[in-house]
């Protein structure tokens, strides 16, 4: 069996000339998004809060198992029966150790959208205050 070969042949030979090869061969050769970056959540920090933010379609609040252990928050869902689970996962689980400055107590979970964001609110002593000039 031999492998296909895509060629571009859309009239940019001298393009192909001057530079040594099509630049249209790295966007077909490489996937639109790697593998490693489809459960790669966003965090923020905000003046008041950190936020995390998994983008996970298709799945329900109950699939998510959010913990708390000492200093550590372990995000993670299970969507093993799930039929249509499009390309991600079937389990997924990530770990974060908390800033000292986190309010432990008070994180905050919400799933809309196909977006699950954990909130991670600040202790009062950390969020900082303007001093007055007298």
């Amino acid at each position: 069996m031999s492998a296909l070969t895509l060629r571009n042949n859309s009239g940019l030979d001298l393009f192909d000339k001057v530079f040594g090869g099509s630049f249209l061969d790295d966007i077909w050769a490489s996937p639109v998004f790697a593998p490693q970056d489809r459960h790669t959540p966003t965090v923020r920090e905000l003046d008041d809060k950190f936020e995390i933010s998994l983008t996970a379609p298709g799945l329900e609040k109950k699939d998510f198992d959010i913990s708390v252990e000492g200093n550590r928050l372990t995000l993670g869902y299970d969507a093993s029966d799930k039929q249509d689970r499009y390309a991600y996962a079937t389990n997924y689980t990530k770990s974060y150790a908390l800033p000292n400055n986190c309010d432990v107590e008070k994180i905050d979970a919400s799933y809309k959208s196909g977006v699950l964001v954990v909130s991670l609110p600040k202790t009062e002593a950390s969020k900082g205050r303007v001093v007055k000039v007298k």
